[in-house]
């Protein structure tokens, strides 16, 4: 996925403000996931549990993808990348964890539940470093990213899994 902006230039430029930046837009998520709850709450569990195409996450399962890295994977690389020396960090299989994980057979509201503590927790964790820690590295598929360059990936990863559940609402 190409990058929309110059990560490298605005962390040289104002690393302060591509922070707060990155931040906002990654709690962001909760607003929409707030604003998306009444449509799909209305939806029967047909739509919610069945998949567009063979292979393809369910939309619960969706939901269920962005809990599982906010709760489980993304915390844990934050923080290896800022406590560790030169930490390299394994790729994950999110789709085969989640599909194994049974979000299909949990409610919605408590899924979006799940999302949203989820996230609000690791807001809560990168709003809480010093914009030092923002610049540290890891490694992930071989190449060194900054933190800033991995929240930023957060963010675009997340964008795609959120439009894709657009297109299915509409």
């Amino acid at each position: 996925m190409p990058d929309t902006i110059d990560i490298d230039a605005a962390q040289d430029e104002d690393p302060e403000a591509l922070r707060e930046a990155l931040v906002d837009q990654f709690g962001y998520l909760v607003d929409e996931v707030t604003a998306l709850s009444t449509v799909v709450d209305s939806l029967p569990d047909a739509i919610l549990e069945g998949r567009p195409e063979p292979g393809a996450l369910s939309m619960k399962e969706l939901y269920g993808t962005i809990a599982t890295l906010d709760a489980e994977v993304r915390p844990r690389r934050v923080e290896r990348t800022v406590e560790e020396e030169t930490p390299t960090l394994a790729p994950v299989d999110i789709e085969d964890e989640v599909r194994e994980a049974g979000w299909n057979e949990q409610a919605m509201g408590h899924i979006l539940d799940q999302v949203k503590s989820a996230r609000h927790e690791l807001t809560a964790q990168l709003e809480e470093l010093s914009l030092d820690a923002w610049s540290r590295t890891a490694t992930l598929n071989d190449e060194s990213l900054s933190l800033f360059e991995q929240v930023y990936r957060m963010t675009q990863e997340d964008f795609q899994r959120l439009r894709d559940l657009g297109y299915r609402l509409h």
